[in-house]
């Protein structure tokens, strides 16, 4: 038996699903696009000590993602969590990192430090069922991570970029952890559709100075006119995927010059 889950996610703000193109406005919503998303999703699952989360994928294209969560308990198979996600093609490097899980709930919380940069990002973990944290062991992750906007607006231009917690410029409650302001010059832009819903979306890239964020919005919420030498502001739901070996080895286009060089040979061991 499959219990639904209630519509207690969404938030003050609500999240972020008007950035992939899905208009969520109430339970009824919530649990159509949660049983849509398992049916045509590729599932995955991790066991965990109390239950088994079992996690499913459905990829929109482009990037686009919708992430539901069972979790499998004695007391039966329950939805936990139904979320809005984006494979960004901007890779960081994190460490140290740490990951923190909320079994029932299906979610977890991924927190690491930039290499080559004292900056902290903390971000919705996506595929947490997709990969086994242990294998990473005492060594740098490799993690794509982008922001899908709550509210965006193009500017002529700001002062500084910044990259800083929403609850130090908003007054609303309920913020999570990973919720941010970002402001920065606009880089580059592109159009993207989902195709699903037919709704128009905007991937905008941003300079924040010590690195580069790919920013999710849907083009209905983007207040302004995207051109050479603006700026962008917004608040952002941060979230992210951990890439494993293969993946890596998928996406690789030369050496990476911002990985230590001492990296290289980290996985060279003697087998005798």
């Amino acid at each position: 038996m499959i219990f639904v889950l209630r519509f207690s996610v969404l938030k003050d703000m609500g999240e972020p699903f008007d950035a992939i193109g899905f208009k969520v406005t109430d339970e009824a919503s919530y649990q159509a696009l949660a049983e849509e998303a398992h049916q045509r999703g590729i599932h995955s699952k991790a066991q965990r000590s109390q239950g088994t989360l079992h996690g499913c994928c459905w990829s929109l294209g482009m990037g686009l993602e919708v992430w539901t969560v069972l979790y499998e308990s004695k007391e039966g198979l329950f939805y936990a969590d139904c979320r809005p996600a984006f494979r960004a093609h901007q890779i960081y490097k994190l460490y140290p990192w740490e990951i923190v899980e909320y079994e029932a709930d299906g979610e977890a919380i991924a927190r690491g430090v930039l290499l080559n940069a004292d900056i902290e990002l903390v971000f919705e973990l996506q595929n947490l069922t997709e990969i086994n944290p242990s294998e990473f062991r005492d060594q740098a992750i490799a993690a794509a991570v982008s922001g899908l906007a709550y509210r965006a607006q193009v500017i002529p231009k700001g002062k500084i970029p910044e990259f800083s917690p929403l609850a130090m410029h908003s007054r609303r409650k309920k913020l999570a952890e990973n919720d941010y302001f970002v402001t920065g010059p606009i880089t580059s832009w592109r159009t993207l559709k989902n195709e699903h819903t037919t709704s128009d979306l905007v991937w905008i890239t941003i300079d924040l100075l010590a690195f580069k964020l790919e920013v999710l919005v849907n083009r209905a919420d983007l207040k302004g006119e995207l051109k050479h030498g603006t700026w962008l502001s917004a608040d952002i739901w941060l979230q992210g995927h951990i890439l494993t070996e293969s993946e890596l080895r998928a996406r690789y286009e030369g050496i990476d010059r911002d990985i230590p060089r001492i990296e290289y040979w980290a996985k060279l061991r003697r087998g005798n």
